[in-house]
């Protein structure tokens, strides 16, 4: 059996179908996208949480949140498997962790705290070595508000107080070779060498001794620092702490020559590398979890394989249509019209001063200086734009200064109304390729590995966001569930698709939370989409080879797990909040209001 390239693209691998022990051994990954994502998830683990094996084996009473070994994520989604991680090592409650994570997601503290870092000096003080930016401020404020000082060794717990992790791998992306980088860590000892586990990939990895000590706050800052809204957080500078110096770090560090040249060898022995949002490369933290599978079924360590790999998906295959600009009408001021306008103004304020020293009238000298400041400012920002331009005829751009000059001029003739459109359009075309084309399509590649492959025929399975929304309804109907109970209610797909149209942000805005109840339709959300695919993965197990190779006992089990899910679902059709608000009410959440469907606005785009 082949092993996997340095990029953690895998070869076909084979599970016997009477090794598959269904929901025994669980891998889940949480996709990246905001607060949505981490919201998504905690609806997600909240039914997870919910569903318990009946009286089969040695499962009886455990739930099926117990029985996940694995988690990944990118982005937003490492907010709640980071938490989780944190709380099941230390022995606390999921309930704990539900509140918690609620509060944490509640409004946009969050976003205030990590603002408030940003701006008090004394702040970076403590932090000398981290550049003062908004990754970093928001780093700070995950380490002080969520993770209260902990490192990645504290996820460590060597199954102690009934954890049930054995890995997790919180994705982010490297600037050197442009690679998923998996911040990876095994919680429990393994015997086994495991080669292809690292912290990193094949060409950039830091070792495990050191990488122990970094930061969770750190972690989920170059996880989650999504282009755009953040600049990349830098390694080692930005990962540096009173228990972790630069020097540990870079002597960790480790980065394989791709070309040799001299460029590079400059780059790898400064041992300064760029890390940026998980969801660049992988999105959906998938690519990590197939890759941990095949580790387990090439026997390179001693966790066994997964029997269920569920991807948690706020992300979708949709697409809003690039909107084709109106034609404009080709008149109006072009910028060599406004420079000559603006010169003038200049001109005339230059006059009036000169006038108002030469007869002693301070008035005229007044109003001269203060017509003469702003176009002062504009010529000269012209002019050294203008040294600024003919300067990137020096550098390797392509472009020389006889073209550089050619567009310049023509340019500035140009109406300024034309110039606005074909920024606004090239700044919605690249924004469209980077946020939705370039990613969906890595989306879909990865998609078709997973789904395509015999190997995660009858242990893979998607739960997305928009599965139950009105926006999924032509794909339900083009692909209808495996039986029509399956089919959800109106109330469901109006909570669903609420859920589906909140934005990717690191807030709840205050209103929106208030009018659209966005946190509390995606908990519900998560928690109605994962018993609905659930069943569906029951439903399809029950007619496979797999069902009638795992033995009595287990196809009780199976049939035991159905019944509870079945009827969850019957009752999240009447009232798809039930589980939200039982929780709600259950854990005592501070100042939590149930809801039911009455108080959610029909979704606008329907």
């Amino acid at each position: 059996m082949e092993k996997p390239d340095s990029s953690g693209a895998l070869q076909e691998q084979f599970l016997e179908h009477a090794d598959i022990h269904p929901f025994e051994n669980i891998a889940l990954a949480f996709s990246g996208g905001g607060f949505r994502a981490a919201t998504f998830a905690l609806g997600v683990l909240s039914y997870f949480n919910k569903i318990e094996f009946g009286p089969c084996d040695t499962l009886s009473g455990q739930t099926l949140l117990q029985r996940v070994t694995y988690l990944s994520s990118a982005s937003g989604g490492t907010i709640a498997t980071t938490l989780y991680a944190l709380y099941n090592a230390q022995g606390k409650t999921f309930e704990q962790f539900y509140v918690k994570l609620f509060e944490i997601l509640a409004g946009d503290r969050l976003l205030e705290n990590a603002l408030a870092v940003l701006s008090d000096k004394k702040r970076w003080e403590k932090h000398s070595k981290k550049g003062r930016n908004i990754i970093n401020a928001f780093s700070v404020a995950y380490d002080e508000h969520i993770f209260e000082g902990h490192t990645l060794e504290s996820l460590i717990h060597n199954s102690k107080n009934g954890a049930h992790l054995q890995e997790v791998c919180f994705n982010t992306t490297e600037f050197y070779t442009g690679l998923s980088f998996r911040q990876d860590l095994k919680l429990v000892p393994d015997p086994e060498k495991d080669p292809y586990y690292k912290y990193g990939n094949e060409n950039i990895y830091v070792d495990h001794a050191v990488s122990k000590k970094i930061k969770l706050g750190d972690v989920l800052a170059a996880s989650s620092c999504f282009p755009g809204g953040f600049e990349p957080i830098v390694f080692p500078d930005d990962f540096t702490h009173r228990g972790l110096n630069e020097k540990d770090l870079k002597d960790a560090l480790t980065l394989i020559e791709q070309t040799g040249d001299r460029d590079e060898k400059k780059f790898i022995a400064k041992k300064k590398v760029g890390f940026m949002d998980g969801g660049i490369t992988d999105n959906q933290a998938l690519q990590s979890m197939m890759y941990a599978d095949g580790r387990r079924i090439r026997r390179e360590t001693n966790f066994s394989p997964f029997d269920l790999m569920l991807v948690n998906d706020v992300g979708s295959y949709f697409i809003k249509p690039y909107v084709v600009p109106e034609l404009l009408k080709h008149k109006g001021i072009n910028l060599t019209g406004v420079y000559q306008l603006i010169f003038f103004v200049f001109v005339t304020g230059l006059v009036i001063a000169c006038f108002g020293i030469h007869y002693h009238r301070p008035i005229f000298d007044l109003i001269g200086g203060l017509v003469i400041v702003i176009p002062g400012i504009f010529l000269w920002l012209v002019s050294w734009l203008k040294k600024k331009i003919v300067a990137v005829s020096k550098s390797p751009s392509g472009f020389t200064e006889k073209i550089i000059k050619l567009m310049v001029r023509y340019f500035t003739k140009t109406p300024i109304v034309v110039l606005k459109q074909m920024l606004e359009a090239r700044a919605e075309s690249v924004l469209m390729l980077n946020m939705s084309i370039f990613m969906k399509r890595i989306r879909q590649l990865i998609y078709n590995k997973f789904y395509e492959s015999p190997e995660w025929k009858n242990r893979g399975k998607g739960n997305h966001i928009y599965d139950l929304s009105f926006s999924g309804d032509l794909y339900r109907k083009r692909n209808p569930p495996p039986l029509p109970y399956l089919e959800p209610s109106r109330d469901i797909k109006i909570v669903a698709q609420t859920a589906f149209n909140m934005g990717t942000t690191l807030w709840f805005d205050e209103e929106n939370t208030n009018q659209q109840h966005s946190e509390a339709c995606i908990i519900a959300c998560g928690q109605f989409t994962t018993c609905y695919n659930l069943l569906s993965y029951i439903e399809k197990l029950l007619k496979s080879e797999v069902y009638h190779k795992i033995g009595p006992v287990r196809q009780k089990c199976l049939l035991y797990l159905k019944k509870q899910m079945v009827a969850d679902y019957e009752r999240f059709k009447t009232d798809p909040f039930f589980k939200h608000n039982q929780d709600g009410i259950d854990y005592k959440i501070p100042k939590f209001q149930p809801l039911s469907v009455k108080n959610i606005p029909f979704p606008s785009n329907w």
